[in-house]
């Protein structure tokens, strides 16, 4: 390992005693369970008017409108999905979980949209979606005559059990929705119903709805299972059809222990792309261990055609290295990977038909089960670029004295969100920022560290080349919360979702909270907050007004951080370039993603044994490309993928003591 490394290393992962549980670095263990709605929270209820705050509104970038209300601020867990789209008319439709009044029992989804001429079809009110007992965590996509179809989760059918349902307005914005639930699963061998709830949904170009979604579970930190379902619309009965058989109504995805899960879908071809977060504890998800909800990797399936997606054939793109005992007594190194995918990410296909993700990676101390307060870097990975992932915002700047606490299931930068500017190609990310500066918190005092709550921002990066490089961020927002603000006073943008679409601007919904928190959460012994009635706000932002701010550096560049540590041996030059190559090497292979064939060179510094194979990501060999004695100098090994599943593949070249590898992809 180079000494550059090691320094990096070394901001990533202090060592392990030094970072034992206690040390003011280190939050405290917190258990944060997952929201549903049935939440019912005695805190203190703040009525409007509300005083402006240190709101600095000359600074918004673009334009701000109040397009609803909502006493629930927190509008997801983790992964946003799409709150708001656009018509093919022009039309901007949005949906978001209004909270009727405090203490959060009243609640439902509600509809807004803008004509072209920015008009709002309810003005300052929205119109509700649905009639059921509780409905929310919505999300909308627009198809078939630009009709809004929301998805979300309702207590409709049966008493006391949240269900997965979507809902198509009768005509295009008429604001007359009629609902349709799948068939509900039952738990094996009883009648009890499982609450398949949160669900994140995108229509196709076949005009196929695709939903992802999660089982709520009976305590927090258990394992839950994922689930798929599907549904088409039918024009001449303004129904939406699900699988009809009970136990094919859903199908498994898989087990995860956050609600992280996103779908996207191609305009220019019928593939369809899902990514999740998979626990990386011991036989995870076994119900006799325990899982810490933080350690996860980031798991991703691309389905060419969009039918019958088989999710067993999802790849781990992150596979954070485990903790290596071997590597004692250096017990920096031997923590390995101090990353971990979090609790969010974006799927995204653009007019190329190529798959982006954005995530969130936080701090994982794997020796001691804990992480910093709210250190995170947010990262974009494309089937383009399997073998890079690329930093967009390092918001790991302040981890050794700001302890600031940003609440349930945050940290400092996340919920990234992707959209394409069509003419030029050009990708735009919109993110969530909390200020951890400790002269702009609220009142509410966390007790695990005796400062309030922070308050959050949106920031919009942009890439010119495919997502390889990102401008650095810009704050549009600019609400400022003055020092220990008062509920009411707080300005704090919440839960943001943006179009895919990006036209002439980015299209912005996100809840403006006007006391820093989650009023609903209580992982922490006490309500993060207190009851305020916040304004749910449009933001439109021309992208003539984002600057182009100097790029984000890359590993290696100079204030990057890399993903992964780098273990890998490595021997310095020997000879130099010309002749014979004077290095020990293992090139990427070339092309990728392949199919079925590929080329794999490496480059020997002296003659000696060698072997070169290839497994996949369940530790099985696939294929043995080389073997024996080879001489100094630069070889080829070709390999015939030919009978294989499409995923993540990965080859090593072991000569003596020295062994190299990379990952590959085959994408049929």
């Amino acid at each position: 390992m180079t000494r550059f490394t090691i320094c990096l290393t070394l901001i990533l992962c202090l060592a392990g005693a030094a970072m034992a549980e206690g040390h003011p670095a280190v939050q405290p263990r917190l258990i944060i369970p997952a929201l549903t709605g049935t939440e019912t929270v005695n805190a203190p209820v703040i009525f409007p008017p509300y005083g402006a705050g240190s709101n600095a509104t000359d600074q918004y970038i673009g334009d701000t409108m109040t397009v609803g209300t909502t006493w629930y601020e927190n509008q997801h867990n983790g992964s946003i999905g799409r709150m708001l789209d656009i018509g093919e008319d022009g039309y901007l439709h949005l949906a978001w979980m209004n909270g009727l009044e405090a203490q959060a029992i009243n609640r439902h989804v509600f509809y807004n949209y803008l004509d072209p001429s920015g008009t709002q079809g309810y003005p300052y009110t929205g119109y509700p979606v649905e009639s059921a007992v509780r409905g929310g965590f919505a999300n909308l996509d627009v198809d078939y005559a630009n009709r809004a179809f929301p998805a979300f989760h309702q207590q409709a059918t049966l008493p006391n059990t949240h269900l997965t349902a979507a809902a198509v307005d009768l005509f295009p914005h008429s604001g007359a929705f009629l609902v349709y639930e799948p068939q509900y699963l039952t738990f094996p061998g009883t009648s009890d119903p499982m609450q398949i709830i949160w669900p994140k949904m995108q229509f196709d170009r076949n005009h196929v709805m695709h939903i992802a979604a999660v089982n709520q579970v009976a305590a927090a930190a258990l394992p839950q299972q994922m689930w798929y379902t599907y549904g088409t619309y039918d024009s001449t009965t303004f129904m939406i059809t699900f699988p009809a058989e009970p136990d094919s109504s859903f199908r498994e995805i898989g087990w995860t222990m956050t609600i992280a899960i996103d779908v996207g879908t191609s305009e220019v071809s019928d593939k369809i792309a899902f990514a999740w977060t998979h626990n990386k504890g011991q036989n995870f998800p076994d119900p006799a261990n325990s899982y810490a909800q933080i350690d996860n990797d980031l798991w991703v399936l691309i389905d060419q055609d969009g039918q019958n997606p088989d999710f067993s054939q999802a790849i781990n793109i992150t596979n954070f290295f485990l903790p290596d005992t071997n590597l004692f007594p250096d017990s920096t190194l031997a923590q390995m990977d101090t990353l971990r995918a979090y609790n969010d990410c974006n799927v995204f296909i653009d007019s190329r038909d190529v798959t982006h993700v954005t995530f969130t990676t936080r701090n994982w101390l794997p020796f001691d089960s804990a992480s910093y307060w709210h250190p995170s870097i947010i990262w974009h990975w494309s089937e383009e670029f399997p073998d890079e992932f690329h930093g967009i915002h390092y918001a790991f700047d302040d981890w050794e004295w700001n302890f600031v606490y940003c609440g349930a299931w945050n940290v400092k930068a996340q919920r990234p969100q992707l959209g394409e500017h069509l003419p030029t190609g050009n990708l735009y990310c919109m993110y969530q920022v909390y200020d951890t500066d400790t002269t702009r918190l609220g009142q509410t005092i966390v007790p695990q560290n005796g400062l309030g709550l922070p308050s959050g921002e949106i920031y919009l990066s942009y890439s010119e080349d495919h997502g390889r490089n990102w401008h650095e961020g810009v704050n549009v927002t600019h609400t400022v919360t003055g020092d220990s603000a008062a509920p009411g006073e707080c300005l704090s943008e919440l839960t943001p979702s943006m179009a895919k679409q990006v036209d002439d601007a980015c299209h912005i919904l996100y809840v403006l909270d006007r006391d820093a928190g989650n009023v609903i959460q209580t992982a922490i012994g006490i309500p993060e907050g207190t009851w305020t009635l916040n304004p749910v706000i449009y933001q439109r932002v021309p992208i003539s007004l984002i600057p182009a701010t100097p790029l984000v550096p890359q590993w290696p560049e100079e204030g990057s951080l890399p993903l992964h540590v780098d273990h890998a041996y490595s021997v310095p030059p020997v000879v130099g370039f010309g002749g014979t190559p004077g290095s020990f090497a293992l090139e990427q292979n070339y092309p990728n993603p392949f199919n079925p064939m590929t080329a794999i060179n490496f480059s020997l510094d002296r003659t000696g044994e060698v072997n070169l194979v290839v497994y996949n990501l369940k530790g099985e060999l696939v294929a043995q490309l080389a073997t024996g004695v080879y001489s100094a100098g630069r070889h080829q090994a070709l390999f015939d993928a030919t009978g294989l599943a499409s995923g993540i593949y990965l080859y090593r070249l072991k000569a003596g003591e020295r062994t190299l590898q990379h990952k590959m992809v085959l994408l049929k």
